[in-house]
């Protein structure tokens, strides 16, 4: 495969604003599929899951690939429900470029803000799309304009829409100055033609400001601007080229996908503009002894895929990983760089949405699937033996709602554990646990859409009826300062008991789950292997209370062992998790989670809105009553049964989305409350001084 040819890509968006309307037509466009499938009445090929097809919304990422201008485009479509944002994380990190698609009438929603904040921390091209542009109420510039000022982008239109809501007809090529009609019903047919008299002078405007907008970002660009007084199109595609890759500029395209306009001007974007796996950046990572390591995407180098997703089928997991550099055979022997565990591939597949087609090899910047692997999970590095580099891994937000799950029938506890621990390989946002005093299985997860589809899959995919009970918070302990502690456990040496010591500091910091650092020099000292004490050891530990434990870094800082024995690994990870219990007495607070809330709502409702808001403990943030638009902040467990509420108080015209914001502390009446509830007060006097 010639790599300068090759776009890797996702489509991304807040739901609802006709992300995989689009997928389809560029399905149909680039001839991969002879119909073109809707939403709406369940045909969409990408949506393949029956669940999709019925809640008319995407709940998996789907991969496909197609050709488009001599170029090989790989392309996932991703959900855009924020229970399912874990689907937009892992795929962005084995993208190269994302068309990001945004309501005409709504604008930037906050779907599209978190989605944006995954795509900087991936460094990760955009372009716009303004989609719905044939919708009432329809506005191209007010939806620049919030990608210009909620997102920090600067966004560029290179095209104009010609008409707005109902008499949308086509758009305007600000790089060749013509306009761009569709002439046929499927919109297969696009005629270039002259730009019409009346809007000469705004297209003219819009090129000059282009140009301009251009010239500003590069030296050279600048000068050639000033000296000709106007770049050609083949030079402002050249320059847009430079800045999009260089994260500096994303481009605005307009079109109506559901009317089958402005698809093929997007794909001609993606070949543009978008960088190939040559244009990215070198992957980094660390070998086994901990030092740094960059792998260009050549088959001369040794094999590096990332693993990505985990899809459970009848016959097996399926990993769904890229090749970032070497290549990755049938047959082949592998090793996980985090773990050292070894796998053998079974079959390489080509994937399109749910179909198969088996493969013998993938190289650089290809994207499979993989039979056959037993230990790799999501996140995880796949290299030949001897070559370990375990390139950075993924991280996913908590779980925030936890219901309780059992099977309807008798004796059906072991198929539910068994289904569970299919769908906790899956999805890193979904965790399951035994609650020890009231020995019922907890399932948490992102939200109530989250958990109701976990339930469907359990009883269509994996034959098992359960019951879940009401939904409820799921509360976590954070770390409050930096601890320092020491931990020790024994072990029998030729009947005598051998004493081994971890000393750990405890950190807090931002990411989710507990992590490990480990020096490999401390451990190789005492016949130890970095492998033993894998990063993500600790995650599942509990704090002092008993709660999921989040946002603490434990820095093992020595081991030490008296007498002359090595201590086995058991004994040494018995020392260092004595170590943690003993660094969290007395460190850790309970903390719940915070959503970040936007309401819209009439004008006329907003005071009672806000009012009610407030009974909530919410945190209002912003108002625009001419918008109808509320942001809030509030705690989760305020927000149950919202949306019915809601509607009520608004007659039916209020709508509401809410996001994972973080997690805090709760505060006076509300930190009693939570005490209570939690049996924290009575266990805190039971601790004593």
């Amino acid at each position: 495969m010639d790599l300068a040819r090759l776009r890797n890509f996702g489509i991304v968006a807040h739901i609802d604003a006709g992300k995989t309307t689009v997928s389809e037509r560029i399905l149909f466009y680039t001839g991969i599929e002879h119909r073109m499938g809707e939403v709406h009445d369940g045909t969409a090929t990408l949506d393949w899951m029956e669940q999709e097809r019925e809640r008319g919304i995407t709940i998996t990422a789907a991969v496909t690939a197609c050709d488009w201008r001599e170029h090989h485009l790989q392309l996932i479509d991703t959900p855009g429900h924020v229970d399912f944002t874990v689907e937009v994380e892992r795929s962005l990190r084995v993208l190269d470029g994302a068309v990001v698609v945004v309501d005409a009438v709504a604008g930037v929603q906050p779907q599209t803000e978190t989605v944006l904040r995954q795509a900087k921390r991936h460094q990760v091209p955009l372009i716009f799309l303004i989609n719905k542009m044939d919708r009432l109420g329809a506005d191209y510039e007010a939806a620049v304009a919030s990608v210009q000022e909620r997102l920090g982008v600067l966004a560029v239109p290179v095209q104009l829409p010609r008409g707005e809501g109902e008499s949308f007809a086509g758009v305007y090529d600000l790089l060749r100055e013509e306009s761009l009609d569709w002439t046929d019903e499927l919109g297969r047919e696009l005629v270039r033609g002259p730009i019409p008299e009346e809007d000469r002078a705004r297209v003219a405007e819009a090129r000059d400001q282009l140009c301009s907008r251009v010239a500003e970002l590069d030296e050279a660009w600048a000068d050639r601007y000033l000296e000709q007084g106007r770049l050609t199109a083949d030079e402002l595609r050249a320059a847009i080229r430079e800045a999009v890759q260089a994260r500096r500029m994303a481009p605005v395209l307009a079109g109506a996908a559901l009317r089958n306009k402005g698809i093929q001007p997007v794909l001609d974007a993606v070949v543009d503009w978008l960088p190939s796996p040559l244009e990215r950046p070198p992957v980094r990572g660390e070998r086994a002894d901990g030092s740094a390591a960059e792998r260009e995407p050549r088959e001369d180098e040794p094999l590096t895929a990332l693993v990505f997703k985990i899809y459970h089928e009848s016959f097996g997991d399926l990993h769904f990983a890229r090749v970032f550099a070497g290549r990755l055979r049938t047959g082949a022997k592998l090793v996980v760089a985090r773990t050292g565990r070894k796998e053998r591939v079974g079959r390489l597949l080509r994937i399109h949405a749910d179909d198969r087609t088996a493969i013998e090899e993938a190289g650089p910047g290809e994207i499979v699937a993989i039979s056959g692997l037993k230990f790799a999970a999501t996140g995880d590095t796949l290299c030949e033996p001897g070559s370990e580099l375990a390139l950075e891994g993924m991280e996913f937000p908590q779980p925030v709602l936890r219901v309780t799950v059992e099977p309807r029938e008798p004796g059906g506890a072991e198929a539910l554990l068994q289904a569970l621990a299919c769908l906790d390989r899956e999805d890193p946002t979904l965790q399951t646990e035994l609650d020890e005093e009231s020995g019922q299985h907890i399932l948490a997860g992102m939200g109530e859409l989250h958990l109701e589809v976990v339930l469907r899959r359990l009883e269509k995919e994996f034959g098992v009826d359960a019951r879940i009970g009401a939904p409820q918070v799921s509360y976590r302990e954070a770390l409050t300062r930096a601890v320092t502690a020491v931990g020790a456990a024994e072990w029998p040496v030729e009947d005598q008991l051998q004493r081994v010591e971890a000393q750990v500091e405890l950190r807090p910091v931002e990411s989710a789950g507990v992590l490990l650092r480990v020096r490999p020099e401390l451990l190789e000292g005492l016949g130890l292997r970095a492998q033993e004490f894998p990063l993500d050891l600790l995650r599942g530990e509990s704090g002092a209370w008993g709660l999921p434990l989040t946002g603490v870094e434990v820095e093992l800082q020595a081991l030490r062992v008296a007498g002359e024995a090595q201590p086995p690994a058991s004994a040494a990870l018995g020392a260092l998790t004595r170590a943690l219990r003993l660094g969290l007495e007395g460190a850790t607070e309970v903390q719940e989670p915070w959503m970040d809330l936007v309401v819209r709502a009439p004008e006329s409702a907003t005071s009672a809105v806000i009012a009610d808001l407030n009974s909530r403990h919410a945190e209002i943030r912003a108002v625009d009553p001419a918008a109808g638009e509320i942001r809030a902040r509030a705690p989760l467990a305020e927000m149950f049964a919202y949306s019915t509420h809601l509607r009520s108080q608004t007659q039916g015209k209020g709508e509401f989305s809410m996001q994972l914001g973080g997690y805090a502390a709760p505060q006076g009446a509300r930190k009693t409350e939570l005490s209570a509830k939690l049996g924290i007060s009575d266990r805190e006097s039971e601790r004593g001084p």
